[in-house]
């Protein structure tokens, strides 16, 4: 085991090197500048924020969350390493932050990632736990699991529908890792007490006039396509009074696959409600046109998480023209033939990192867990992590406005972390 554990340790002063001092998107700048005024809003979740705001007295910039996302995620994999340090998978995850749809997101400072390493890191402390039936320390190890849970949960809305089964997951280890109707029910209730925390500290965060009910933009995204496909405007008056509204400039600017370009710029073409009354219009307008037109609705919804699955990271950037702009690569890249090679590789690579590829791989592991979970002990785990990200994908269905792989990145990490369990039910050993 010590071997791994060495690679390990290689590997993430490398890989931080590398990285340092981490890439900032659209979202983490404005997060960050979140956490330097210290007025929290809710369009991003402001945990995050307040967080970084602290790390920030540390180190100013984006370097402290880098390494904040590292040192769970390594934990996470040296976690693994113990838990199968008589297999030969102990060595899968000793590589597993290199693995290619890890290690390329983990240089952004987005909330997802955020979310992906905290929930790993808990799945791994609970795996531990599972797989020896662990009694000594199991109560401080728990309790790290459920601040682990809390923290991932609080940067990320989509995860408060995924945390039940992690929860479920900590009360199957309070009552002597036992499946049954106490386990079922103290995670249930742990799942409402941690929810209910986490929206009071929202609550005292975020000041009434810094609320965003983001949540409208998912709605103004579906109207949007829909009237599109109708030829005529289904949003409510208020919408289509905006001085900035045409059906020809929705036509222009709408992106299949964002609600960004309609609503996110200085003269945007789609505005969201002011107070309660225009939120409540919109919100029993776009209730009326699912209502009249369910089908379309379900092929704009299908549409556009289609792009979250076949989505990529660096979908839109061709690394050979990157690396063209750097001067010490710009006199080997800018020759034809390189350029070429650079370009055709990374169109490879694109269609190879798909979710799409691990959805089949999710699905067996669900079925395969289920049918092993009263005779295996690797098959609980292995349920929670398949049901969290099957839950994901049905979320993120119905409740996404952008579609990008970025969403499912704790999909990955959970699934590539699903291997060795899976063969351990396969195989009883």
């Amino acid at each position: 085991m010590k071997k791994p554990l060495l690679l390990l340790t290689l590997l993430f002063v490398v890989n931080l090197c590398i990285m340092w001092p981490g890439v900032m998107s659209a979202d983490g700048m404005e997060q960050y500048a979140i956490a330097l005024s210290g007025v929290y809003r809710d369009h991003h979740p402001p945990m995050m924020s307040l967080v970084w705001r602290y790390l920030n007295y540390i180190y100013t910039g984006p370097g402290m969350m880098l390494l904040f996302h590292f040192l769970m995620l390594y934990a996470a994999a040296a976690i693994f390493i113990y838990c199968f340090r008589d297999s030969k998978f102990k060595w899968w995850f000793a590589v597993f932050p290199f693995i290619p749809g890890v290690f390329a997101y983990m240089p952004l400072i987005v909330k997802d990632v955020g979310l992906a390493c905290s929930y790993l890191l808990a799945g791994a402390i609970l795996a531990y736990l599972m797989l020896g039936r662990i009694t000594r320390h199991k109560w401080p190890l728990l309790g790290l699991v459920l601040l682990l849970l809390f923290y991932g949960t609080a940067v990320k809305y989509q995860a408060r529908f995924l945390l039940v089964f992690f929860t479920i997951g900590v009360g199957y280890c309070i009552f002597n890792y036992k499946h049954g109707w106490k386990s079922l029910l103290s995670g249930v209730a742990l799942y409402l007490l941690l929810l209910q925390a986490m929206f009071s500290f929202n609550a005292y965060l975020v000041p009434v006039v810094q609320k965003s009910h983001s949540w409208q933009y998912v709605k103004l995204y579906d109207l949007a396509a829909m009237s599109l496909a109708q030829n005529q405007a289904l949003f409510p008056p208020f919408v289509i009074q905006n001085p900035n509204f045409s059906m020809q400039r929705l036509k222009s600017t709408f992106v299949p696959y964002e609600v960004d370009s309609l609503a996110f710029t200085h003269d945007a073409v789609l505005i969201i409600g002011r107070n309660d009354t225009e939120r409540e219009l919109l919100l029993e307008y776009w209730q009326n046109t699912v209502r009249q037109h369910p089908w379309l609705y379900l092929k704009v919804r299908f549409r556009l998480w289609t792009y979250t699955l076949t989505g990529t990271p660096s979908d839109k950037t061709n690394p050979a023209h990157f690396l063209s702009g750097i001067p010490a690569f710009k006199p080997i890249v800018t020759q034809p033939l390189i350029y070429d090679a650079i370009g055709s590789m990374y169109q490879i690579v694109k269609v190879s990192l798909q979710f799409t590829w691990l959805l089949p791989l999710l699905l067996i592991y669900t079925v395969l867990s289920m049918a092993k979970l009263n005779t295996c002990r690797a098959a609980t785990p292995l349920l929670i992590f398949s049901l969290t990200s099957l839950s994901l994908l049905g979320i993120l269905f119905f409740m996404s406005m952008y579609g990008t792989a970025r969403y499912v990145f704790i999909c990955v990490c959970l699934v590539h972390a699903s291997h060795g369990f899976a063969y351990r039910c396969l195989t009883g050993r």
